[in-house]
């Protein structure tokens, strides 16, 4: 700001002062009496402000606003400057107004007119301050008014190449924001000429980023675009007709170098010869560079040799190039951190094409010392190359080394290296099954405090079906228990089980390992102990097991019959009694028949890298948008973390102690356990019948299942109960979620503050009137009605509203299909899982199709959708949100699928992605700082709103909360000490709004039972209003 300070005396006092004050507040207390003055200044009549004085004054608010405080004056003061005649009142006006304001700021279309006349002007400077203006705070409305003179600007040759620069990215603005401005039949035609006839490199830069925001949308209609771009790129590559000041390091433009190959990359191979070599040729002078000495050389060089490597990969006829990619990037692997990361993630995209694979072990020693790297994020793309590159010929040692690795592996990177190593184990060890248990044991013996279950129970799965491995196994097992102890829970665990199981089968009496694993019960968890207990009952009926091991046991039993842990109470009831009727029960302990053929649960735990970078070029070519070609990596990270922090899970037990052992194994549920973790992965092997816990499929004797949910052994004291249909259950999946479709969930919140003294809130306004005009309340959008007479099984209205106070449920279900939602959220980004399952036995589900329209303020990337679903066959689908800024509403979802018998199908759902779902706490340093800033807010946008709750939340003011809770809305209690009233603060932080706060205050009537006051204050209108609407479609009696 120093230019502005000379001359401007009040502008140099104000800004010292500021500097010079010792704390925050006295800062704050400066700035204030200087807004007052300000506001003063701009609020007189008796005479109008010199521009000096208007300069000077928008300067301060800009000054202010820079240091953090909210500015919500003078925005027309600003919008004058821009119309001024002098140089340095427009600076100061479009620098004021690109600052302060944004997109969705009403007061920008005041602006709208005195910027065209820059922009048209022959003016150059005025042109250039214009385009700059529209470049920072240009939204749709600048789009539709000024697209056409920008356009203008840029095909205009005898115009400046500064300006066309500016006009180049001014238009990529533009259209980001309304993609209907640039039409492929009228403007590709030019995009073309302007390619063959620029000379400019500075303007060929622009153009070229342009180009490749359009083609990155969508690139068809520019086809012929590619010939030029080639042209451009072996002009560079030859360094022939490359002006000095665009030479870096020797180096003819690297960007301009770069933006070529990206833009190539979305286009399909040329299938013109000619113009192919020529494309290969320029990728070959690339691929012949050398490093130097000089970093910054080498940092251009390297950006240009990386792109053109991802170029060879999206090249149909390229494959004679990819060997001298993986040897340059072999060499790279030795180089800086930087640089090295970068190796290890190209190498890692190129281990998904099978030809390339033996090229890439030539290394495998350089990506394990990469394993001990300083950086862990080069660590981690070393373990993510070695999982990639790793086959039959290298397991072994690639295992040994991860094996080695674990014991000294950072906490945060030890579960994705147990599970891998696991996995590979697994996978090629089909002829030595045994040797994959006992990596599998290692990695749960040296990583269980940092993996789930699924692990040993895989490792169960494996040896229960091979007979051949009982014996070895329960070896095993012994050893480890006699030698090493139970270093952690899930060690225990899987030796526990093995040894019931298989124990039978040691040539040595059953008191050896019985006590052994006696004193470990005593000190374990609730879930141990039940796996420990059924493992003892099976001990028990062994025919090596003597009398005091079976008075041992019997002790324990007896014991565990009065705990408070209502499962371990009754398995040793259940297990106590079995005993007493004597050695005629042994059969129905005999050990378990083998389990049902399945894809390892494992593989679905882990997104391998390379499946997004294998596809990133065909999806390129397909021009989808940016934010869905980065979907698979999001996925891919997103799915390294187990899914149980999806799981509705009672509080009142751990997860362990409730869940059935069997259930997991197999992959069902009871009725009453809590769901298992389902994973984030596009398409699952499991059975609906297994996910859902019903189905028509057979079990063997020992796998029935009772209708009550008993443990193991109770498997086989009860005849085998009949099992429910999937398609004729419309709450199936809400078991699954483990919630109730007939009632809104409640959350559980401590009781509201005591009630004393005045209230401090007065001042905002207190609900006195006892005659209250009722406002009608917001109905609940309807979906639209399903096609082709398939009718739905569930009050699809009624799903959708129980989605405005939770994150996990039903959204739609009839006789063909169910689809259910689990969704996280964290800051301004959420995850939403949609569960489809096709519920027939004998058909398919053909072209399944789900659209998500988009909605202004919501960014969202959808996983692909598979076009077929077999029969009673789940797939899983995430979709991927981020709140640009405020929205009412939410996105449709157009689903539709084709069956045998029902024909096409279509149904419009409401996706349960609201604004309120990004919401989260504000902080609140102070009543009295809530009350300033609810000022504030008030004034700026309010929503006001009378009406009878429904009758599930009329009980009182902690159902309000229960349901604020549900709605992401934070609550903060002690703020109003009247018990019956509430106040809620959040915040949400948009990508193009940045920080917005909201505040909720709750006011009861205490004449009329279940009616409130609502009051949603916020400084973004739009905000204010989307809030109240999902209040009053959640609360109100009459959605």
């Amino acid at each position: 700001m120093a230019p502005f300070l000379g001359g401007m005396r009040g502008l140099t006092v104000f800004v010292q002062d500021v500097r010079n004050c010792a704390n925050k507040e006295q800062e704050r207390l400066r700035v204030e009496k200087e807004l007052a003055n300000i506001r003063r200044k701009f609020n007189k009549t008796h005479r109008a402000l010199t521009p000096y004085e208007r300069k000077k004054y928008v300067l301060k608010l800009l000054y202010v606003y820079m240091l953090g405080y909210n500015v919500d004056f003078g925005h027309t003061e600003a919008l004058k400057l821009i119309s001024a005649s002098t140089y340095g009142e427009k600076q100061v006006g479009y620098m004021t107004t690109s600052v302060i304001l944004n997109e969705r700021n009403e007061f920008l279309r005041m602006a709208i007119n005195s910027v065209r006349r820059d922009v048209i002007s022959t003016n150059e400077t005025n042109q250039c301050l214009g385009l700059s203006c529209i470049a920072n705070v240009g939204g749709r409305e600048f789009a539709d008014s000024l697209a056409g003179d920008v356009e203008t600007i840029l095909m205009t040759p005898t115009i400046r190449p500064v300006v066309r620069k500016k006009a180049a990215l001014c238009l990529l603005r533009l259209f980001r924001k309304n993609n209907e401005i640039l039409i492929p039949e009228t403007f590709a035609p030019k995009m073309v000429d302007l390619l063959d006839a620029e000379r400019d490199l500075g303007v060929l830069i622009g153009v070229l980023g342009l180009l490749s925001g359009i083609v990155s949308y969508d690139y068809k209609g520019y086809e012929a675009c590619v010939p030029k771009v080639i042209t451009i790129m072996e002009r560079l590559t030859r360094n022939t007709d490359i002006p000095p000041e665009y030479l870096y390091y020797g180096i003819p433009s690297p960007w301009l170098q770069v933006k070529c190959m990206r833009i190539l990359q979305y286009f399909p191979t040329p299938e013109d010869p000619a113009l192919l070599d020529a494309q290969l040729t320029a990728v070959r002078n690339i691929l012949k560079t050398q490093s130097v000495k000089n970093l910054n050389k080498n940092n251009a060089l390297h950006a240009i040799l990386f792109e053109a490597i991802n170029l060879v990969t999206s090249i149909d006829y390229a494959h004679e190039l990819l060997d001298p990619c993986v040897e340059l990037l072999g060499k790279l692997l030795g180089m800086g951190p930087n640089i090295r990361y970068l190796a290890l993630s190209t190498l890692n995209t190129l281990a998904a094409m099978p030809d390339l694979r033996e090229a890439i072990k030539v290394y495998q020693s350089e990506v394990v010392s990469a394993l001990h790297d300083a950086d862990i994020s080069i660590r981690k793309r070393a373990l993510t190359l070695l999982f990639s590159m790793c086959d039959a010929s290298n397991v072994h040692d690639i295992v040994e080394e991860l094996v080695k690795y674990l014991v000294t592996a950072d906490f945060d990177i030890r579960e994705e290296l147990a599970l891998k190593t696991a996995i590979l184990a697994e996978r090629y060890s089909i002829n030595d099954r045994m040797w994959f248990i006992e990596i599998a044991l290692q990695m749960i013996d040296k990583a269980g405090d940092f993996i789930n279950d699924d692990l040993w129970h895989r490792l169960v799965q494996v040896a229960t079906n091979n007979p051949t491995l009982h014996a070895d196994t329960a070896k095993l097992m012994f050893v480890k228990l006699r030698d090493d102890g139970a270093t952690n829970e899930l060690v225990l665990r899987v030796v526990s089980y093995c040894i019931g199981e298989f124990g039978y089968l040691l040539p040595i009496p059953a008191s050896q390992y019985v006590d052994l694993m006696i004193p470990l019960f005593h000190s374990t968890d609730e879930g141990t102990q039940a796996i420990m207990l059924t493992a003892f009952i099976k001990i028990a009926m062994h025919k090596n097991c003597d009398q005091g091991s079976m008075g041992k046991i019997v002790q324990v039993f007896t014991d565990m019959s009065t705990s408070m842990v209502s499962e371990i109470q009754q398995r040793a009831c259940e297990y106590l009694r079995l005993l007493q009727i004597g050695p005629s029960m042994r059969s129905i302990l005999e050990p378990m028949p083998e389990y049902p053929d399945q894809s390892s649960v494992l593989e679905r735990h882990v997104q391998v890298d390379n499946v997004a970078s294998d596809v990133a070029a065909g999806v390129r070519k397909l021009g989808i948008s940016q934010s869905v070609r980065e979907q698979p990596k999001s996925l891919a990270s997103s799915s390294m973390r187990v899914g149980t922090d999806l799981v509705v899970a009672s509080p009142a037990q751990p997860r362990d102690a409730v869940a059935d052992l069997l259930g997991d194994l197999i992959g069902e549920t009871l009725a009453s356990a809590p769901p298992p973790a389902l994973p984030a992965a596009t398409s699952s092997g499991v059975d609906l019948d297994e996910l859902f816990g019903a189905g028509t499929r057979a079990l063997p004797a020992a796998e029935q299942r009772p209708a009550l949910a008993a443990p193991e052994v109770s498997l086989a004291l009860a005849a085998p109960a009949p099992v429910a249909g999937a398609a004729t259950s419309s709450n199936t999946l809400d078991d699954l979620l483990g919630l109730d479709a007939s009632a809104a969930p409640a959350v559980t919140r401590a009781s509201a503050a005591a009630h004393g003294g005045a209230d401090l809130l007065d001042e905002l306004g207190g609900f006195t009137e006892n005659r209250i005009a009722l406002v009608p309340a917001a109905v609940a959008p309807a979906a639209a009605p399903v096609s082709n007479g398939v009718k739905p099984t569930v009050n699809i209205q009624e799903c959708a509203k129980r989605f405005l106070v939770a994150d996990n449920g039903l959204l739609y279900e009839d006789a063909n299909v169910q689809i259910g939602i689990k969704s996280q959220w964290q800051g301004s980004q959420g995850r939403v899982m949609f569960y489809i399952g096709n519920k027939m036995e004998n058909a398919d589900l053909q072209k399944v199709s789900m659209t998500i329209h988009q909605i202004d303020g919501l960014r969202h990337a959808l996983q692909p959708v598979p076009s077929t679903i077999g029969a009673k066959r789940q797939v899983q689908l995430m979709l991927q949100v981020a709140i640009v800024s405020s929205f009412a509403g939410a996105p449709r979802l157009d689903f539709s699928y084709t069956c045998a018998g029902a024909g096409t199908v279509s149904v419009a759902l409401d996706v349960p992605v609201r604004m309120n779902k990004f919401l989260s706490p504000m902080t609140i340093a102070s009543p009295q700082e809530f009350i300033a800033r609810w000022h504030q807010m008030v004034s700026a946008g309010q929503q006001q709103k009378i009406m009878d709750l429904a009758p599930q939340y009329a009980t009182g003011i902690e159902s309000v909360v229960n349901a604020f809770t549900g709605m992401h809305l934070a609550v903060h209690k002690g703020l109003d000490p009247n018990p019956a009233n509430l106040v809620s603060g959040s915040r949400f932080v948009g990508e193009k709004s940045g920080e917005v706060l909201i505040g909720v205050r709750v006011e009861s009537d205490a004449n009329v039972r279940g009616r409130y006051r609502f009051t949603v204050a916020s400084m973004d209108k739009d905000a204010s209003r989307a809030v109240m609407e999902t209040i009053v479609a959640a609360l109100g009696a009459n959605t």
